[in-house]
């Protein structure tokens, strides 16, 4: 009851942002707890429109209540790294697969897919079902200390170009995605940018993003508030 009262009087949530920005959670860095819920309810009432739970540690249970303690309108915003089974549960907006991994055969075909791959062999493996894939790094990494790009810009976009050219899904730039990066993802051609460390690890994470937001996009999301 408290909460359904809390939400009656809460602030109309903005419009959504594009859907091809992806917010990945911290995994553990950053921040924790109670402190991840706020920000990340913050985070979607300013717009994020995919947000992709990485919490490799928690438990079922864990995840369960995190989702729970969002607004259910918010839940098909939020895509799963792994455990299909509550993605369906609840229902959530997908399942992340790691490089390399594939669909189980007792997963429904209704349940929407994305992927990680770093090259053009593991999106082969990995991405024919997919909605879109992560490639990465294209940058270096901002929450990865040492985490550099294992090929230039140039043949990562060539991959993307190449996957895309063969009917392949679109391609999302991960690693390194910043505001002064941001624009540079799209003039190589892809699809869509996905961001950890740089909203999660700044001051202020709501306003991290919306400067990606704007870097990336060519025309601005009108926003009901300043931030």
């Amino acid at each position: 009851m408290l909460r359904f009262v809390k939400e009656l009087f809460a602030s109309k949530p903005e419009a959504p942002a594009p859907a091809n920005l992806v917010l990945i959670s911290p995994n553990g860095k950053y921040v924790e707890g109670r402190a991840m819920l706020k920000t990340t309810r913050a985070l979607l009432d300013a717009g994020l429109a995919r947000f992709h739970l990485r919490e490799y540690d928690w438990t079922d249970a864990q995840h369960l209540e995190f989702i729970d303690a969002l607004p259910k309108a918010y839940w098909s915003r939020i895509v799963l790294h792994g455990r299909p089974e509550l993605a369906l549960a609840r229902p959530l907006g997908g399942v992340h697969l790691r490089a390399g991994e594939r669909r189980h055969r007792a997963w429904p075909k209704e349940l929407a897919l994305s992927c990680s791959c770093h090259s053009y062999d593991e999106l082969q493996q990995t991405a024919g079902p997919c909605a879109y894939a992560l490639l990465s790094p294209l940058f270096p990494s901002v929450s990865k200390s040492g985490y550099q790009p294992q090929r230039t810009v140039l043949e990562l976009a060539a991959i993307r170009s190449h996957w895309r050219a063969q009917g392949g899904c679109p391609v999302y730039a991960l690693g390194g995605v910043t505001a002064q990066t941001a624009p540079q993802a799209r003039e190589l051609g892809f699809d869509g940018i996905a961001f950890l460390g740089e909203v999660w690890g700044a001051e202020n994470p709501v306003k991290a993003f919306l400067e990606i937001e704007r870097a990336w996009s060519k025309t601005p999301r009108p926003l009901l508030r300043k931030y």
